[in-house]
């Protein structure tokens, strides 16, 4: 549900008056953190989409979980922005659930289509199948929501704090004043101060 927050986030920004340059302009710490977590991420989806020989071994649950420390790391080192304090928690409350059931985010199996359930119970892939064994259960993908285009999507706790965090983030960014902006202002300032009657 990430990209389907992150695309509401950037039509309320644009809509309350924000600039998408006010977005990208931005500096932030430790990028490669972001990157590397991303990639293996990448890694884990696509090893798993394509089948390769690793994908029901050891590999997969160690990357995915992995990728969760490096993309906390970035976050928390960043938390001065507004929003990356929640989205810090929500990726923390994804990585206690996932290392506490073997790399795995367990999943609702009644909220899952019959093949999808089939792969998961074989082992395959980064989520797992949601039993009474599973521990920290309640943060595990137990919602769903139908969104048009988008179609089901299961999230969990950790994935709603991190949406919010984002909305927040992106929202509150495009709406920040940019250098640009504040040049403009000064202009129409002096401007209004030279033709005072």
């Amino acid at each position: 549900m990430l990209l389907e927050s992150m695309i509401l986030a950037v039509l309320i920004g644009f809509l309350s008056g924000g600039s998408f340059n006010s977005l990208v302009n931005i500096e932030v710490k430790r990028l490669e953190l972001l990157f590397l977590g991303a990639l293996l991420q990448i890694f884990a989806f696509w090893s798993v989409k394509f089948n390769l020989g690793w994908s029901s071994h050891w590999v997969i649950p160690l990357t995915h979980s992995l990728s969760y420390f490096f993309l906390m790391s970035f976050t928390w080192m960043n938390r001065s922005f507004q929003g990356f304090s929640l989205v810090t928690l929500g990726i923390a409350l994804n990585a206690a659930v996932i290392s506490f059931n073997g790399g795995l985010m367990p999943v609702d199996p009644t909220l899952l289509p019959e093949a999808s359930r089939q792969l998961l119970l074989v082992g395959t892939g980064t989520h797992g199948i949601l039993t009474e064994t599973t521990q920290l259960s309640f943060l595990a993908d137990i919602f769903y929501a139908n969104i048009p285009i988008f179609g089901k999507q299961l999230f969990s706790l950790g994935d709603v704090l991190i949406d919010l965090g984002m909305v927040v983030f992106i929202v509150k960014q495009m709406r920040r004043p940019t250098a640009c902006n504040a040049v403009k202002e000064g202009d129409a300032h002096v401007k209004s101060e030279v033709f005072k009657p």
